[in-house]
């Protein structure tokens, strides 16, 4: 079984259903949502009626004492999560209905201890932009999203008790593990990374990361139909955007 992780707090509860209906959604059925958060015991009857609109899902609430530091409160969840394998599966972003089934695929098809997509679509509402930003532009090992990981939970490593980096710290623990790690590339569109302004990292360093690595028009055309399929598949809709390339730019929805 695959644990899904989420992380949250009061203020993202708008975000977070549409995290929770991702999972919902997910076509690999033998997986858990587990749900963590500091905001008290109103929040987390909040919590448990959300969970309780998915009834052929298996979703879960934990609560965590306040104050604690992202990199704490996800050591938390993977304490208490019950799958053989975990799953980051962030509050403010998006999950196409395969997600979970071709990480999976690719896990076992290498014979691999964890996988991470190694390229994302990278949204902002405000301006309805989106990009598909290729993580292979950066050198190997790095050449991943780190916030796309399912992993062995067996002797996986703590993350540090950071404010926000602490996935990118536990992806390089496992690389000097020695832990298999299959990447999945050319999927971007199963996860759609979200800026809506209220992100631990700001606008410049989320702009940043698409201007250098988002797909040239001749790669992004190649794609053109596939990824309008895969985006009218998201309920509800990613639509209407702009994705820029280069000069020019497409539009869908």
């Amino acid at each position: 079984m695959i644990s899904c992780l989420t992380i949250t707090r009061a203020a993202r509860l708008h975000l977070l259903h549409r995290a929770v209906a991702d999972f919902a959604r997910q076509v690999h059925r033998d997986c858990e949502l587990l749900i963590v958060h500091d905001a008290g015991p109103a929040f987390g009857l909040e919590l448990d009626a959300m969970a309780r609109a998915h009834p052929h899902s298996t979703i879960r609430t934990c609560a965590a004492a306040t104050g604690s530091t992202l990199g704490d409160l996800r050591n938390l969840a993977v304490s208490e999560a019950c799958g053989d394998f975990v799953c980051q599966w962030d509050d403010d972003d998006r999950y196409h209905p395969l997600r979970l089934q071709l990480q999976w695929e690719a896990l076992v098809r290498d014979n691999a201890d964890c996988c991470f997509l190694s390229d994302q679509l990278h949204f902002f509402p405000a301006r309805r932009e989106l990009y598909w930003d290729d993580w292979d532009a950066e050198p190997y090992p790095m050449n991943l999203v780190q916030g796309t990981m399912l992993v062995r939970k067996e002797g996986l490593p703590r993350y540090r008790s950071l404010a926000r980096g602490e996935d990118t710290s536990l992806a390089l623990e496992l690389m000097r593990s020695g832990r298999r790690i299959a990447r999945l590339r050319d999927h971007g569109w199963a996860y759609v990374y979200t800026y809506h302004g209220g992100n631990v990292w700001d606008e410049g360093h989320h702009l940043a990361i698409s201007r250098l690595k988002h797909l040239r028009p001749a790669r992004l055309w190649a794609r053109e139909a596939k990824l309008r399929a895969r985006l009218a598949e998201y309920d509800p809709p990613i639509g209407p955007v702009q994705m820029p390339c280069g000069n020019e730019s497409l539009a869908i929805g």
